[in-house]
């Protein structure tokens, strides 16, 4: 990510390239590619996971993001920011979001 001004406005969605459900309380994502789903890339998050995907999936932003981990598991600000940037890099890497 750029600056963590940038990051912190950031508002992601959810790429046009996927589709995602919710089962048994976790996020399970699915790139399609030329047209069927690309069965070798299945995403599955863990509970923190896919609460962040569906704030992403709700047009919220990345600091967001950061501040639902910092107040639902007691992070300092810092370890939020990090931990809420990392997700959505991974997520931007992996093509399973983009910028909104």
């Amino acid at each position: 990510m750029a600056a963590l001004g940038d990051f912190a406005a950031a508002r992601l969605r959810r790429s046009p390239n996927v589709v995602s459900r919710v089962v048994a309380d976790e996020a399970i994502v699915v790139p399609i590619r030329s047209g069927a789903a690309d069965l070798d890339s299945i995403y599955t998050f863990n509970e923190s996971g896919t609460k962040l995907w569906s704030m992403i999936e709700n047009g919220l932003d990345a600091s967001t993001l950061a501040s639902y981990l910092q107040s639902e598991y007691g992070l300092t600000h810092a370890q939020a920011f990090s931990d809420a940037e990392a997700f959505v890099r991974d997520l931007t890497q992996e093509g399973l979001v983009e910028p909104a």
